[in-house]
């Protein structure tokens, strides 16, 4: 009887170790996936700003969550042109409805983007702006040079690197702060000269790179974006207009 009696309280103690552990993983689930609890409303502004919970996605604009009371979701709204807002809600946060409104990114506003930005693109150059010397097979190509440090110097106070020779030519960086948005962008320019089909050709590339302000004095805070300095938007066109074929 007594082994009867020791092998039925161990059954239950085993019954309710593993209720115990049930509900630990269930807490667990419900407090990942910000279910259970007190119920909350989240609205943001813009409408189609995606809501993510705990890296769920929940939904755009409007999101109802629950959250236990010593519990806390983390929350992240984001939408094209806002700064995404990273934070955490509580679960003893009274408000049942928590309103949001995301911040206009001002890096977007004052920068533009460019396709061809970090990458080279072709000028096939005007063949009025140089000329092949039949019998010595010379080229010369002093007035395309000319105009390609014309354009540049519209945009910087200085060439860094202009090397006829070797058919080099290379900008310094170009830095601009974004306060508000706490970003560094820098752009410069590389030419190089070629010869596509007999003809003399400009490859020209236009770098950015952008970095958080408080490291721009460290170069390996630096990555390429597709934004470029505004009063750059017009270069690429302006090469090619000056320098091109008509």
């Amino acid at each position: 009887m007594k082994k009867l009696c020791l092998l039925l309280a161990l059954l239950i103690a085993t019954v309710e170790s593993a209720d115990a552990q049930l509900d630990k993983v269930t807490d667990a689930v419900g407090k990942f996936f910000g279910r259970g609890g007190k119920e909350k409303t989240i609205v943001v502004i813009p409408s189609d700003a995606v809501i993510k919970v705990n890296g769920s996605y929940y939904g755009e604009g409007t999101a109802v969550v629950k959250i236990k009371k010593k519990d806390f979701i983390s929350l992240e709204c984001s939408a094209p042109g806002y700064e995404t807002l990273t934070t955490r809600v509580y679960g003893n946060d009274d408000r049942k409805t928590i309103e949001i409104k995301l911040k206009e990114d001002k890096l977007l506003q004052q920068t533009a983007q460019s396709s061809v930005a970090n990458s080279f693109f072709s000028v096939k150059v005007s063949k009025s702006l140089y000329s092949d010397d039949k019998k010595t097979g010379q080229r010369n190509a002093e007035k395309a040079w000319k105009m390609a440090h014309s354009v540049l110097l519209q945009y910087f106070d200085e060439i860094m690197t202009s090397d006829m020779a070797s058919g080099f030519i290379q900008t310094p960086w170009l830095y601009k702060n974004y306060i508000e948005s706490g970003k560094t962008l820098r752009c410069r320019v590389t030419i190089k000269e070629s010869n596509i089909g007999g003809d003399l050709t400009f490859q020209i590339k236009l770098s950015s790179e952008i970095a958080p302000i408080q490291g721009r004095s460290r170069e390996e805070s630096f990555y390429e974006t597709d934004r470029i300095i505004k009063e750059f938007d017009s270069l690429i066109s302006e090469f090619q207009s000056r320098l091109g074929e008509k």
